[in-house]
């Protein structure tokens, strides 16, 4: 029983824990960063932008994200589309676009992965700055300008990343997805700024200094997520991340439990192998907050495996008619998870009001906090237990490829 005890201590505690620390560094970037932040000079000199944009049988959303693209208003861009050895028809639906816009197109015949896309188009690239751009995704006519604005602000800069949004909201999943997305992955990267270090950029868009991807050595081939890869490169070269709230898109979530799924174990997986892969480089840079983030990191996999030891042990001894299960081990549990779920509820829900100025209609979402606690923390636990194995076989130097998980409908 004092085993059981403990361990239902830290499977407490972890996630109030962190869930207070991204609460509060969320307060302190707010009222020390974001409020304060002024409107986009839009007659303001700006360098080039090289949009890139991969993708693998994405023939149903490349046409809207090339013409959004195409038709935003900064001036002085391009655009590169790589079409990376689709099974589908996203070549004919490209080469259709190529006759009303103007875009490079490099069309692969051998699907080797995100990564070495992204390493062909940013090798072509003629500007300075490089946006790369999920092939579902809708970027907000502001987003450019407050994203390169970040560059002429901070110094040794790497990489600006984004506040996304979902577009397909109608279903349950996309609901608890769109509460995810405004409170808790947003509140985690107001944090990790106030820290100095964020765990990742985010894939669906983010504009990077081609300078910075050269020093890294670009996106890695055998990574299952190159952003996260790339981001932890960024670190251990010494550049800065920064998150920019303002900066706008609108992207697809999986509507679909398997689809969900497989996405979060893919992400499970590739932080993990971050991890394993530049756990003693990591020790070799002296820097505290970036030793936080590790150990953070770190500690979430260890409560994951204390989540499996924990349900393992309780079926093993499980017991209906006993009593003092009842009286002992049932009644720590269920108050453990009341108030994990009660406090986790009041923190998200001041951290959905926090990022509510930027999609108000979100706080229509509020009454899925009572789902949310449970879904981000259980959805967690099991994608990394599945994930784990596939990261401790990772081969290196092989193409990292995937799939992208089921489209929802995209309306938004």
């Amino acid at each position: 029983m004092q085993i059981i005890y403990h361990l239902s201590s830290f499977l407490l505690y972890y996630p109030l824990v962190m869930s207070v620390f991204w609460l509060i560094g969320a307060l302190f970037y707010y009222f020390l960063i974001e409020r304060k932040q002024t409107a986009i000079d839009y007659n303001k000199q700006r360098e080039g932008i090289t949009f890139i944009v991969s993708c693998f049988n994405e023939a149903e959303t490349i046409t809207a994200t090339v013409t959004n693209i195409s038709k935003l208003s900064y001036p002085q861009k391009e655009l590169i589309v790589i079409n990376d050895g689709s099974q589908d028809d996203t070549a004919d639906v490209l080469l259709k676009l190529k006759e009303l816009y103007s875009f490079q197109f490099i069309d692969l015949k051998q699907n080797q992965g995100k990564a070495n896309a992204l390493n062909l188009a940013a090798k072509k690239a003629r500007y300075n700055y490089i946006m790369c751009v999920d092939a579902d995704t809708i970027i907000d006519d502001p987003a450019p300008y407050y994203m390169i604005d970040n560059f002429y602000t901070y110094e040794n800069l790497g990489a600006v990343t984004g506040n996304p949004r979902i577009q397909n909201k109608k279903s349950l999943l996309g609901k608890i997805q769109t509460v995810e997305f405004a409170s808790i992955i947003g509140g985690i990267k107001r944090a990790q700024s106030m820290n100095g270090y964020i765990n990742t950029i985010s894939g669906v868009f983010t504009l990077l200094s081609k300078k910075a991807l050269e020093d890294c050595q670009y996106w890695d081939i055998d990574m299952v997520t190159e952003d996260i890869a790339l981001s932890w490169k960024m670190h251990l070269h010494n550049y800065v991340i920064a998150y920019e709230p303002h900066v706008l898109c609108w992207m697809i979530v999986p509507e679909t439990l398997r689809g969900l799924l497989k996405q979060r174990i893919r992400w499970a997986q590739g932080n993990q192998e971050v991890l394993i892969r530049d756990f003693r480089k990591v020790f070799k840079k002296k820097s505290l907050p970036f030793w936080f983030l590790f150990l953070e990191q770190l500690v979430s996999i260890v409560w994951v495996t204390s989540i499996v030891f924990t349900l393992i042990y309780l079926l093993l001894n499980l017991n209906f008619i006993d009593y003092y299960f009842y009286e002992e081990t049932l009644n720590i549990i269920l108050a453990s998870s009341f108030v994990l779920i009660t406090a986790n509820i009041i923190l998200f829900s001041v951290q959905l009001g926090i990022d509510s100025r930027y999609e108000r209609k979100n706080m229509f979402y509020f009454l899925f906090l009572s789902w949310y606690p449970v879904f981000y923390w259980m959805i967690n636990a099991i994608t990394n237990v599945f994930a784990l194995p596939k990261a401790l076989r990772r081969k290196k130097g092989v193409y990292a490829t995937w799939k992208s998980p089921d489209r929802g409908n995209k309306t938004r």
